[in-house]
C-alpha cells in the first residue's frame, strides 16, 4: 500500500508475550498495517517502520495506564465499567490481578514513544468491554475494518490492537467525548500529572453513577 502522508493515522496496541504482542494501524477507514509482535522493542520499530517521515496522531494500549495505591489496586473506573455492563472482575480487572506484560510494557511502551514523538497523543483502551459493552449489538463503527472475531472471549490480540486504535481515533477527534481518566479516587494516580502525562481513557459514552 502507498502511503499518502498527508492521511491521518492512529497506532493501537494489544501488549503480550511472544507472538502476542498485537499491533496496527488504522487511517479513516482501514486497518492498513497488522502485526502479532513479541516486545516493546518491536512494537517501537513497527511504529517507526511506518512513519518514517511523519508521526502518528495518536495511540491507543489495552492497558491500565495508571493505579490505585488502595486496597487490591481497584480503580473507580473499572468498578463502573463492571457494575454498567455487568462485566466480570476477570475480564475488567484491578492491576493488582493483571500479568505483568500489560502491566509493564504498556508505561514502558509510552515511555519508548514519547521520547520520539513527545507530544504523541495516549489513550487507555479496553477493547473486550466495548464488545461486551456499548458495542455488544452496533459495531458500525467499525464499517470497513477486518477486525477478526466479534466474541469478546477469544484471545485476538491482532483485533484488540485494532479496537485500540480505533479509540485513540474516535478520542483524538474528539467523537468519543467521555474521558473516564477524569472518574478516580484520591488514592488513585493523576494520569494528567504523573510521569507519563498526559494519558487519557476515552469511551463512547457516559458511565458514571450520576443521574
Amino acid at each position: 500500500m502507498k502511503i499518502n502522508t498527508a492521511d491521518k493515522f492512529w497506532v493501537g496496541f494489544d501488549p503480550g508475550g511472544v507472538n502476542k504482542f498485537g499491533a496496527a494501524i488504522i487511517n479513516e477507514n482501514e486497518c492498513v498495517r497488522i502485526r502479532n509482535l513479541s516486545s516493546v522493542d518491536d512494537a517501537v520499530a513497527f511504529v517507526r517502520c511506518f512513519f518514517k517521515n511523519f508521526e502518528p496522531m495518536g495511540v491507543g494500549i489495552d492497558a491500565p495506564l495508571w493505579w490505585s495505591g488502595g486496597e487490591g489496586g481497584g480503580r473507580q473506573v473499572d468498578r463502573l465499567i463492571r457494575k454498567r455492563y455487568s462485566i466480570s472482575s476477570g475480564t475488567v480487572q484491578s492491576s493488582n490481578s493483571l500479568r505483568g506484560a500489560a502491566v509493564v510494557q504498556a508505561p514502558l511502551l509510552i515511555e519508548r514513544l514519547r521520547a520520539i514523538y513527545p507530544n504523541l497523543f495516549v489513550t487507555e483502551a479496553h477493547p473486550k468491554a466495548y464488545l461486551r459493552g456499548p458495542h455488544k449489538n452496533d459495531l458500525g463503527y467499525l464499517r470497513g475494518l477486518d477486525f477478526g472475531s466479534h466474541d469478546p472471549d477469544d484471545d485476538d490480540h491482532q483485533r484488540d490492537a485494532i479496537l485500540a486504535a480505533i479509540a485513540a481515533r474516535e478520542g483524538q477527534l474528539h467523537r468519543w467525548k467521555f474521558d473516564l481518566s477524569l472518574i478516580r479516587q484520591p488514592e488513585e494516580q493523576d494520569p494528567k500529572t504523573y510521569w507519563l502525562a498526559p494519558v487519557h481513557y476515552f469511551w463512547p459514552e457516559c458511565i458514571t453513577d450520576e443521574p
